[in-house]
């Protein structure tokens, strides 16, 4: 179980604002940054068994560069990191030990990275066909991972579903679920389904996930995020309506407390071009880069920037003092409920 001092942190963040992060690779990152400045928080992706090259000494597999240290070498000392950890092909050798060595490597990283939060998607999107995560191989191997973390107070541990309908082998989402005590955020990824009229779905599939979530008592995170077919099948003129305006509905409605948007030219980078991703850069369209400065980044549950929010955790430290006192006396209370009877009840 988390220390509940950490388990109040996280509360209060939810009920002050989101974090914003942007990603997904070094240069899109640092083009956005160049035209807004730095985000709370960026986003980088990492395989259990390339980790060296995309946490330290940079890779690239068609989509941008990959190197997590580098990145946040570039960004002010507050921002935040959230990294999708690639597991396909590794589940049996995480839970058998055989990648001890890789876990621990991870681990060094968070640690590097303090007091920076790295918000860490273990076998991100672990629903989606594509990916063949079958729950009885992907539960242990997430366990793996998660336990190493959980002694890492700077580390958020996100179960990541990718919010269609379809899932591999048909497999209910409760299938994949790892333990409570091995999951700090839920995470859900949101793409065609804001448009509303998509054949793959709506917006019912993450609502169902942050159900889900809410029911489990855990914050909810918007992992991978933007308006496919940007500039494309989706012309600018309207997107705003059609797109972002859902998803921040979505972010407000559901107090999501990271949300993360990939905002880049997907069509430019050869992984991706032929897919109809489009463009989802915000700075490339000035009607649209006005409204994401009307509208997200002054919007008043987004802490805009690092610093500020670093800021906004000064103003909130004299009510942080107060839980550090009052929480560990209520702590009997939620190592034994059965003490609390009907006459306890105020």
């Amino acid at each position: 179980m988390r220390p509940l001092a950490a388990v109040a942190a996280m509360q209060l963040a939810r009920a002050a604002a989101y974090e914003l992060c942007v990603g997904q690779d070094v240069g899109s990152i640092l083009n956005y940054t160049k035209v807004f400045g730095p985000p709370p928080c960026v986003m980088a992706y990492a395989s259990i068994d390339n980790l060296t090259a995309a946490l330290w000494t940079g890779t690239a597999y068609g989509s941008g560069l990959e190197h997590a240290s580098k990145l946040l070498d570039a960004m002010p000392p507050s921002t935040d990191i959230q990294l999708g950890l690639w597991l396909v092909g590794a589940e049996a050798r995480l839970a058998s030990g055989a990648l001890d060595g890789a876990v621990e490597e991870l681990r060094a990283f968070v640690r590097w990275a303090a007091p920076r939060t790295v918000w860490v998607r273990i076998g991100y999107e672990f629903d989606m066909p594509g990916n063949h995560y079958d729950p009885a191989a992907y539960k242990p191997a997430y366990r793996v991972v998660a336990a190493a973390l959980a002694s890492e107070p700077n580390a958020r541990r996100v179960w990541h579903s990718w919010g269609f309908y379809e899932t591999f082998g048909g497999h209910p989402l409760d299938a994949w679920w790892p333990g409570d005590e091995f999951v700090d955020a839920c995470g859900v990824s949101v793409f065609q389904q804001a448009y509303g009229d998509s054949p793959l779905g709506d917006m019912k599939r993450p609502r169902e996930v942050a159900a889900f979530c809410e029911r489990k008592r855990k914050p909810l995170v918007v992992a991978e995020s933007t308006p496919f077919g940007a500039g494309d099948a989706e012309p600018r003129a309207g997107l705003w309506e059609r797109w972002y305006a859902p998803t921040l509905r979505f972010v407000e409605e559901y107090d999501v407390v990271l949300w993360s948007y990939i905002n880049c030219d997907w069509d430019a980078m050869p992984m991706w071009r032929g897919g109809g991703w489009g463009d989802s850069r915000v700075e490339a369209d000035p009607v649209l880069m006005e409204q994401w400065a009307a509208e997200v980044l002054r919007a008043p549950r987004l802490v805009a920037t690092a610093p500020a929010r670093f800021l906004g955790l000064a103003l909130l430290a004299p009510v942080a003092a107060v839980l550090a006192w009052v929480l560990p006396r209520f702590a009997r209370f939620e190592a034994h409920p059965a003490r609390l009877g009907p006459e306890d009840t105020p």
